[in-house]
């Protein structure tokens, strides 16, 4: 597995993560490590050359998972002002090899090189060790993808799922649907569910007259840099029960678009629930709404129950899959 040293990387809409492994038969334990607010940054070429240095390591492979569609790059990302061009980043760093994978296929691939102690358990299931997995990751967006079983090893299966349209399962989310296709058209499940999709949530319970906001929680909102993280905080320590319905809305709304993949893949071999939000609502999610919404699929929630589901603890997940990528399939 050595022989290469390889610059794995995680550009995300907020936060990019960068390390330099040089993995050998024990696993993936990166050399340096880093991360840097994404938008302080030009573009990526910008962003590793100044790791490089920062590091003081030279690579000779690079793999970047990046929030985008990656088919024909140049790739432009869906959260970021970028553009992201493999030849431009070679020209900079003096490489010839250079990959980009989507964030979810580097997730993906990164949920097979965690250990025990970074999931926690919401479904055991029937575990299925060649069976499809899917990944869901909700943070700044709405990420979807998965593995699926070639024979000898797994293969990521990019996807946009998170732009899918939403449906509604309930009255509450039909009047949801409503209320925000009147402000935006296109209700997509990354509408809904992602940080600002939790904002949007309180938003909606809030307009439609579902509870009252304080005056004191108004002015903390309107102060917060990241709104989603402080009604989840407020909804933690119970101060206010329009937060608290909000954010059980969003685990209900999660659990149900995280069961609708875990069909559309027949991820038999597992849901893993990643991105920046899950591991902070983690007692929220093992009260049992989220499976429940999970599982409510009609004459088929047999098949949900027999699906393990996981949350992902490692937030450098998508880290690790690039440098997995990197690793074993990446090159001759």
């Amino acid at each position: 597995m050595g022989g290469s040293v390889i610059l794995a990387a995680d550009v995300g809409g907020t936060k990019s993560y960068l390390s330099v492994f040089e993995p050998d038969e024990s696993g993936f334990e990166p050399l340096v490590e880093r991360r840097y607010r994404s938008t302080d940054f030009p573009g990526v070429p910008e962003l590793l050359e100044f790791f490089v240095r920062d590091a003081g390591c030279q690579p000779t492979r690079v793999v970047l998972g990046v929030p985008g569609p990656v088919r024909h790059p140049p790739v432009k990302p869906v959260n970021l002002p970028w553009v992201i061009d493999p030849v431009s980043i070679g020209q900079t760093l003096g490489l010839s090899e250079v990959y980009l994978l989507n964030d979810l296929e580097a997730t993906a691939y990164g949920t097979l090189a965690l250990q025990p102690h970074d999931l926690v358990q919401l479904n055991a299931g029937v575990p299925d060790d060649t069976g499809n997995r899917a990944v869901i990751a909700a943070g700044t967006g709405l990420g979807e993808g998965g593995l699926s079983w070639t024979g000898d090893r797994y293969k990521a299966i990019s996807s946009e799922g998170g732009h899918a349209s939403f449906a509604p399962g309930t009255d509450l989310e039909a009047e949801l649907w409503k209320w925000v296709f009147a402000q935006f058209g296109h209700v997509s499940w990354e509408r809904v569910v992602s940080g600002p999709g939790l904002g949007l949530l309180y938003d909606f319970l809030r307009d439609a007259g579902h509870g009252a906001e304080p005056a004191w929680l108004a002015e903390e909102l309107a102060a917060s840099d990241d709104r989603a993280g402080s009604i989840s905080r407020v909804a933690a320590e119970g101060r206010s029960d329009l937060a608290v319905q909000a954010v059980d809305l969003f685990i209900s709304l999660y659990g149900a678009e995280a069961g609708n993949l875990a069909l559309k893949l027949l991820a038999t071999g597992g849901v893993f629930i990643c991105g920046g939000i899950a591991p902070k609502l983690i007692d929220k999610l093992r009260e049992g709404s989220f499976m429940d919404a999970f599982a409510e699929k009609g004459r088929v929630k047999d098949i949900l129950h027999d699906i393990p589901v996981h949350v992902v603890l490692n937030d450098k997940t998508g880290l690790l899959g690039s440098a997995y990528y990197g690793a074993h399939l990446a090159g001759p």
